[in-house]
């Protein structure tokens, strides 16, 4: 991989790592697509994971994306109280060291807040509460939006 493409998946994890950094982030889409991306967060002992392998445009396909691309329990109740629930209790895949932090990528945003801007907000609303309880921890939770 180039310096520059390190140093800039180095710099946003940095930037993620920050307490003082808001829950949801504003992304470049080129670097969302890096193929290396989950890699590097992963390196840096996060869990990290591509929300919208499919098109996301409303609560239903938002809450079935987040399920497969976090491997939530098969209990599941696909509503806002779940999500709340199962991202503030992710699966750890080393109980000896937790993850540093939680990335959540949405790389393409704007289907989702066009077509359903309540739903929109609600999960922002959410990524903040989920946010909150992490950092409780000095783990940050982080929805990457991609511009």
């Amino acid at each position: 991989m180039p310096t520059s493409n390190r140093s800039a998946l180095a710099k946003l994890i940095r930037a993620c790592a920050a307490p003082s950094t808001p829950a949801t982030l504003e992304i470049s889409a080129p670097l969302l697509a890096h193929p290396q991306l989950i890699a590097a967060f992963h390196r840096a002992g996060w869990f990290a994971a591509v929300v919208d392998r499919a098109p996301v445009f409303n609560k239903d396909t938002l809450l079935h994306a987040i399920y497969q691309s976090c491997a939530l329990p098969a209990y599941f109740g696909f509503n806002w109280d779940a999500l709340v629930d199962g991202l503030s209790d992710l699966p750890e895949s080393d109980s000896k060291h937790p993850p540093k932090g939680y990335a959540l990528i949405l790389k393409a945003p704007a289907l989702l807040q066009q077509r359903a801007p309540e739903d929109f907000a609600t999960f922002l609303n959410i990524i903040a509460e989920v946010n909150a309880r992490y950092a409780g921890e000095g783990r940050p939770f982080r929805l990457l939006l991609g511009v």
